[in-house]
């Protein structure tokens, strides 16, 4: 019986050097907003993340999330080991793998490095979501945090609003010191500070990017009309908000079910009754879509609140797997499942 197209169709490791080359912004930012907006529409077919804890710092996991998106040839799962304190060890906290599965047999046709891929997809999601709900003049950018999300959201939120300066907190005042001479030597006016109360003073975009357990921004330090992209927590047992930023914010989420089960700050403000479900103005990908509402005013305070989901790595696994077919790169590997 002659072989199919599905069945001839290579099996292809791409590391995180291949995937460096592949990639570009404008591609980050495009699949981004596909996956966001199948979330909402139907495209996509997803469940939960599910997690095995393990022990260690608070949020280390075994995590895997799955998806199959009606439109791409492609369907798969990414399975990672979540370490929060790898930064401090010089790793990166998410390591694993998408592995990619043709839809003719269920073939298996390519396993792509996870991390990497959750790197570029996270950060081009909070672009996206920025330009849905941010001011558009937004010039200065706060960021909790100082380790490899900080960077990317540092890249790819200065192609779409004009930032020129950033205001920078970390638990380790030399860090984040060091960071931002890194930031002045790219060319943005960046200074980092003692606290992060005086680091959100003045921002009118805000991302938190840590891996703390407990809040580490406060409600009462936003200014009016701050956009805030809450990044860090991707687990019910940490939470980077207190519930004076939940109450204040009108809050996006990009996968409801996801945000109703692993927010661990939305989850404790709905069961104590603090905010009801109403509260949440519905998913990105609504609002882009728009079937949900976007902001409302110049002084409302948005949120978006990002926990990842499956959608967005299998969107962005689709075109890492179709494009380093076209160009010739990827390792193929002899494997007849």
């Amino acid at each position: 019986m002659p072989q199919t197209q599905a069945e001839l169709s290579p099996f292809l490791l791409l590391d995180r050097k291949v995937i460096e080359r592949l990639m570009s912004l404008d591609a980050a930012f495009a699949c981004a907003e596909a996956a966001l907006r199948k979330t909402s529409n139907g495209v996509a077919r997803q469940d939960v993340r599910r997690t095995l804890p393990l022990p260690g710092a608070a949020g280390s996991c075994l995590s895997m999330m799955y998806a199959d998106l009606a439109d791409q040839p492609l369907f798969g799962a990414k399975v990672l080991s979540v370490f929060p304190d790898n930064f401090a060890h010089g790793h990166g906290s998410h390591r694993g793998v998408v592995v990619l599965f043709e839809k003719t047999h269920g073939r298996p046709v390519g396993l792509i490095d996870g991390g990497e891929l959750t790197g570029w997809r996270t950060a081009a999601a909070s672009a996206v979501a920025t330009r849905a709900l941010s001011r558009p003049d937004s010039s200065t950018m706060t960021l909790l945090g100082y380790g490899e999300q900080a960077r990317r959201h540092i890249a790819t939120i200065s192609r779409i609003r004009p930032i020129r300066k950033l205001r920078i907190w970390g638990r380790d005042l030399a860090t984040a010191r060091a960071f931002a001479e890194k930031q002045r030597a790219a060319g943005y006016d960046a200074q980092a500070f003692a606290t992060a109360a005086e680091a959100v003073a003045g921002a009118d975009i805000l991302c938190t990017v840590t891996s703390s357990a407990t809040p580490v921004l406060s409600g009462d330090w936003l200014p009016a009309g701050i956009h805030v992209n809450a990044v860090g927590a991707s687990v019910p047992s940490c939470r980077e908000l207190d519930l004076a930023c939940v109450q204040r914010a009108s809050i996006w989420v990009d996968y409801m079910p996801m945000a109703l089960t692993a927010a661990g700050e939305l989850v404790e403000a709905i069961a104590t009754g603090a905010i009801t479900q109403t509260h949440l103005r519905g998913e990105i990908g609504a609002a882009l879509e728009g079937s949900a509402p976007g902001r409302q005013s110049s002084e409302e305070i948005t949120l978006y609140r990002s926990l990842g989901v499956p959608a967005q790595d299998i969107e962005l696994a689709n075109f890492l797997y179709a494009t380093a077919r076209q160009q010739g790169l990827g390792q193929s590997v002899e494997f007849p499942l």
